[in-house]
C-alpha cells in the first residue's frame, strides 16, 4: 500500500523509537519526541510498538491513501478528516482506497502521530528508521516530507482491525463523528436470534408462537 503526500504540513517526518548507541560518533537518538503517544498509535493499529510512524509538528499533512488501510492518530489534539468528514482520534479508523486524509490545526500540544497498519516502510539506517535531518539520513530520504512524495507501508499485521469497518456492524463508540460509518453505503445489521412466527389467517401481523414447557 502507498500514501501520496498532497500537502506535507509544517514539518512531518518518519520516526520510530530512535537510534541508540551512536552518541560517541556524534549521532543523536532522534526518534519520536512523545514516546507514549508514538507507541500508543502503533498498538491501536496492531503494529509492533516500534514501527515507523509519521510525526507531525503543529500542522498536520494532507495524504491520499492509494489502498485500503487502518490508521490511528494520537498525541496533540489534531482532528483527522476523511474526505472532509470528521473522524475520531485515539482509536483505529478504516480508510478506503482513494480517501484523502487531512487534519485541523493542533489545538493543544505540538506533536501528533499517525500510525498505519504495517508501519511506514523506509530503510533501516544504523538500527532505526528515524529521520535525522541534520545528518540527512534515515526516514524518507533523510528529510521531512514534501509535496508529491509517495510513502510505502509494510503488510498489515494479522491482528489489525478498525473500531469501525465499512460493510460490517459498527463498533465505533462515536457514531456521530465516525467517517467510516458515514462513508459506508451499506452497514450490515447486527445478527439477531431468529424468532418463530405463526401465520394465522386474517391477521395483518405475524404472531409470535408461545413457547411451551413440558411439566
Amino acid at each position: 500500500m502507498a500514501i501520496e503526500v498532497i500537502k506535507p504540513g509544517l514539518a512531518t517526518t518518519v520516526q520510530d523509537a530512535g537510534r541508540v548507541g551512536y552518541y560517541n560518533v556524534g549521532i543523536p537518538l532522534s526518534g519520536a519526541l512523545d514516546q507514549y503517544s508514538f507507541r500508543a498509535a502503533n498498538l491501536l493499529v496492531g503494529n509492533d510498538e516500534n514501527a515507523a510512524v509519521l510525526e507531525c509538528s503543529l500542522l498536520g499533512p494532507e495524504l491520499r491513501f492509494l489502498g485500503d488501510a487502518i490508521i490511528a492518530v494520537t498525541g496533540s489534539t489534531m482532528t483527522p478528516k476523511l474526505d472532509g468528514t470528521l473522524a475520531a482520534t485515539g482509536e483505529a479508523i478504516a480508510v478506503r482506497a482513494g480517501t484523502v486524509v487531512s487534519f485541523d490545526f493542533m489545538r493543544a500540544g505540538a506533536r501528533a502521530y499517525i500510525a498505519v497498519a504495517g508501519g511506514i516502510d523506509v530503510p533501516v539506517v544504523l538500527g532505526s528508521r528515524s529521520t535525522y535531518g541534520l545528518g540527512a539520513f534515515g526516514g524518507f530520504l533523510g528529510r521531512k516530507l514534501a509535496v508529491g512524495d509517495v510513502l510505502k507501508t509494510g503488510p498489515a499485521p494479522a491482528g489489525a482491525r478498525a473500531d469501525c469497518r465499512p460493510n460490517s456492524p459498527c463498533r465505533c463508540r462515536r457514531k456521530s463523528s465516525c467517517a467510516s460509518c458515514r462513508a459506508s453505503t451499506t452497514i450490515a445489521s447486527p445478527r439477531r436470534r431468529p424468532r418463530a412466527f405463526s401465520k394465522t389467517p386474517g391477521r395483518s401481523r405475524p404472531r409470535p408462537i408461545a413457547s411451551v414447557t413440558a411439566t
